[in-house]
């Protein structure tokens, strides 16, 4: 039996595939099974698991209709054998010491899941650039002290994805765990995880490569109509497990609202530069919500640039809020470059703070 279960979904990534088998084929922990789920994919990404699998015992290939991401984890995580999951996304890469941080600091704490950093790479305007999120190691070895920590991870995006954690198998069977039919389905599942959970460690690697936009990929600043109900869908999740918590301190709540205040940006500016023929309306919908405006009132804004894009919608300027938006989408739009290292200043000095 394998230590761990290396579980990769894979669609339409043909061009990205092989350099994220090769980085996991060559890590320095060799303990592993690899489960490539190929999701129906239309390109030849079934061919080349096929052919990995032929020259590497490790490797394991299941063929499905397409079903989406959530669905072919969960195809993997049937057949998988091994102490611990580790969920990659099939188009990423990680560094050749990966698996081996994430072991390590998995038997040095006897922890139920281990949170790692991660390095974020972008190709925007033919230019790629990346950022580094580390944190330093911790071990929260009781309920208490997650409960009362996990909320340093949410503005870092590291305890949103599934991504950049090793998950230990049999708790997640004990619990019933499995990846929620959902767009968006990462966050939803890391909470169901530390739900009840009695321990977590954080590494301090940042070797996980993420590939957040790449060359020739969809243009990230297509309009999603359902992008505010999804956030707020989120953020009603991660209420529930705060209020089965029963945490309500006042500082750790501010951090929380504020998170969800930055989401809550980030759907104002995706409205402000659509074509939509309903900006008023939609972002006056956002603003004028007594959900929403609790969070934005009270919520602890991280970012430095965050908190002052936010403030025409504290004071619930419709217009100021929709040209606030226009401006961060030109910016990330015509000045990515300087977008970016803004954005890694922001996240790292969050960080510090």
């Amino acid at each position: 039996m394998p230590t761990i279960s290396v579980i990769t979904p894979v669609y339409k990534v043909e061009k990205y595939l092989k350099k994220c088998i090769d980085s996991i084929l060559e890590q320095t922990f060799s303990d592993f099974e690899l489960i490539i789920v190929d999701d129906g994919s239309p390109d030849s990404c079934g061919n080349i698991a096929d052919e990995y699998e032929k020259i590497d015992s490790r490797v394991h290939v299941i063929h499905k209709e397409n079903g989406g991401a959530p669905s072919a984890r969960n195809a993997g995580m049937r057949i998988a054998t091994g102490e611990f999951y580790f969920f990659p996304d099939s188009d990423d890469w990680i560094e050749p010491t990966y698996l081996q941080e994430l072991y390590e600091t998995a038997t040095k704490t006897d922890a139920l899941m281990v949170i790692s950093g991660y390095t974020m790479e972008y190709f925007e305007n033919n230019k790629g650039q990346s950022y580094k999120v580390v944190e330093p190691y911790q071990n929260y070895s009781d309920k208490e002290l997650v409960r009362s920590n996990i909320h340093r991870y949410f503005d870092n995006m590291m305890m949103a994805v599934p991504w950049n954690k090793l998950y230990k198998a049999e708790y997640l069977k004990s619990k019933n765990l499995v990846f929620p039919n959902l767009k968006w389905d990462d966050l939803h599942f890391n909470m169901d995880v530390i739900m009840d959970i009695e321990s977590v460690a954080i590494c301090s690697s940042s070797g996980y490569h993420f590939f957040r936009s790449r060359q020739g990929s969809e243009t990230t600043t297509v309009f999603d109509g359902l992008l505010y109900q999804k956030r707020r869908e989120q953020f009603e999740h991660i209420l529930k497990v705060y209020t089965h918590w029963n945490v309500k301190d006042p500082e750790i709540m501010s951090v929380i609202y504020g998170y969800y205040s930055a989401r809550l940006v980030q759907c104002v500016q995706e409205i402000a530069i659509s074509q939509s023929n309903q900006k008023r309306k939609l972002v006056k919908d956002i603003l004028m919500d007594d959900f929403n405006i609790t969070a934005i009132q009270s919520g602890k804004i991280q970012s430095r640039y965050l908190a002052l894009a936010i403030f025409p919608m504290r004071m619930k300027n419709v217009s100021g809020s929709i040209l606030m938006g226009k401006a961060m989408g030109f910016f990330k739009i015509h000045m990515s470059s300087v977008f970016y290292r803004i954005k890694s200043i922001s996240v790292n000095h969050a960080r510090t703070k």
